[in-house]
């Protein structure tokens, strides 16, 4: 008898913890945490190209600073293509951008270890230049500033 009310008990406890702890979670944050591993998986690299940038100076230093860089975006599969083609078409315009952009940037925006500020600089120009802004990341394969 002892035993059957212990194992009652028991049976309680857990079928009112299940109870209790049934709503713990977020759908909706489950599904878009799916989503964006999903697209994650299907990004691919597109190298947007090498640039050496000489940033303006002020006129009373005869100092050099420069920055040079190598970058690739991160786009979905499915836009790969027209990623490609517009920047085949859309080349200079798109280089002539990102220099304007980098040398509006200040010197303590480049030294930034993440290189955010130049990073979310990067992906502007290209989104502003590509249809539908397929850009979703900016990283770089090397990266250098020099301030001689």
């Amino acid at each position: 008898m002892r035993c059957q009310l212990r194992f009652q008990a028991l049976f309680f406890g857990i079928s009112t913890t299940c109870f209790l702890l049934n709503g713990c979670f977020n759908a909706e944050s489950l599904i878009e945490a799916r989503r964006a591993e999903a697209i994650g998986a299907r990004l691919v690299e597109v190298d947007l190209g090498k640039f050496h940038i000489s940033l303006p100076q002020p006129a009373e230093t005869t100092a050099v600073a420069e920055v040079q860089f190598h970058v690739f975006g991160q786009v979905a599969y499915r836009n790969l293509e027209l990623v490609e083609e517009s920047l085949e078409k859309n080349g200079p315009e798109i280089r002539h951008r990102l220099l304007l952009a980098t040398r509006q940037l200040k010197p303590s925006e480049i030294v930034d270890p993440e290189l955010q500020s130049l990073r979310s600089h990067i992906a502007n120009v290209f989104n502003e230049t590509l249809p539908e802004e397929p850009l979703q990341s900016v990283g770089f394969y090397n990266f250098r500033f020099s301030d001689l």
